[in-house]
């Protein structure tokens, strides 16, 4: 796949949040580090323990890891990460690899056009009721906002330099939804396309 981007990012941050993710986070680092090389031409993975009961990172990547010694929740994370990352172009994935590194080769071709790429897990492989929930979330956040899009609270492909123009002030989990409308009121494009989803590994 890595033949087909046509494009190389100048630099990239992976930015992963991970809380008790032992089963899963050496897979997604490892494929983190292989597709960081083939797809940019500098690259960084930072990686954030959400005061794991576990030790979620060896060493044995190249990652900058900063912890949180008490589980502080998503929202506060993931927006600890969005201004973490230090390269031009961030893309966040979960430390439970239900969504991989290597979707971002999806998502590059679009940033020929685009400011930031919202994964679409169209064939999301999670709990019936999990999944009725999220499509609650994203209706109402549609009808509220005027958002068009399916999946705000999915992976994303974004440039840095929305952060400097925006300023996000939720630390729940609405932090991803805040993202994508304060960015869209702020004249960047934003856009989805299809990644592929896993179901949910370890506990």
């Amino acid at each position: 796949m890595g033949k087909t981007i046509g494009k190389r990012l100048s630099s990239l941050s992976f930015l992963i949040p991970a809380y008790n993710d032992e089963a899963t986070i050496e897979k997604a680092l490892a494929e983190a580090v292989a597709v960081g090389k083939r797809v940019a031409k500098k690259f960084e993975v930072v990686l954030l323990d959400d005061g794991s009961q576990v030790q979620v990172a060896t060493g044995l990547h190249p990652v900058r890891l900063v912890t949180h010694t008490v589980n502080q929740g998503y929202g506060k994370t993931i927006k600890e990460l969005y201004y973490a990352g230090k390269y031009e172009w961030l893309f966040t994935i979960p430390g439970d690899y239900q969504v991989g590194a290597k979707e971002l080769e999806k998502l590059i071709p679009f940033s020929h056009h685009s400011d930031m790429i919202l994964g679409w897990r169209m064939n999301r492989r999670d709990p019936p009721n999990r999944l009725i929930v999220s499509r609650m979330y994203n209706t109402l956040i549609r009808l509220l906002f005027g958002v068009r899009l399916h999946d705000v609270n999915s992976v994303r492909l974004m440039r840095r330099s929305i952060l400097k123009d925006i300023r996000l002030t939720a630390s729940s989990a609405f932090v991803d939804a805040e993202l994508v409308i304060r960015a869209k009121r702020a004249g960047f494009h934003v856009i989805e396309a299809p990644i592929a989803h896993r179901p949910r590994q370890g506990s």
